[in-house]
């Protein structure tokens, strides 16, 4: 008999946003409840696409520029969280690149702002997009609801009582 020694992998979507900080220290203790692999991910994209053509030039960066600017910022925030752990950036949509890394996943987590008390519950559009078109289960954590000393986990196969 053969046992698969492949380890689970749980792909959270990162940005420069508390929900996503939220997301990551989720998905972190998820992976100890289910050893598994953390794979941190970031979508970027140039903002020299996005600018007029009349912008001034001196306050561009040139791609390579940006991009190593941005993946320094990705990995200081990573690494408050979760030092040792390198965060794939990858160049594209956010949700084309957040399916393409979550397509053999066992989940995708992401983080959303929580909304206003009142105001109707709407997702954003690349939590939308996530979860319409992932091929693995969607988690969508609220920076709100997810504070690091919040998480608990559970042994709900045996007895349902908070561990330790």
């Amino acid at each position: 008999m053969t046992h698969n020694t492949i380890r689970p992998r749980i792909v959270v979507g990162l940005s420069n946003s508390p929900a996503a900080t939220a997301a990551l220290r989720w998905a972190l203790g998820e992976s100890r409840l289910r050893e598994a692999e953390v794979v941190a991910v970031h979508a970027w994209q140039w903002s020299g696409k996005h600018r007029a053509s009349y912008a001034p030039m001196g306050s561009w960066r040139s791609p390579d520029e940006e991009y190593e600017a941005v993946r320094e910022r990705i990995r200081r925030a990573v690494a408050r969280v979760a030092p040792g752990l390198d965060p794939v950036v990858a160049q594209g949509p956010p949700a084309q690149v957040l399916l393409e890394h979550s397509a053999d996943a066992a989940m995708l987590v992401l983080g959303v702002r929580a909304a206003d008390p009142g105001a109707p519950a709407a997702a954003p559009p690349v939590v939308a997009a996530c979860v319409m078109a992932a091929r693995c289960p969607v988690v969508v954590i609220s920076a709100r609801a997810a504070t690091a000393s919040a998480f608990r986990p559970y042994d709900v196969t045996l007895s349902g009582a908070p561990f330790g």
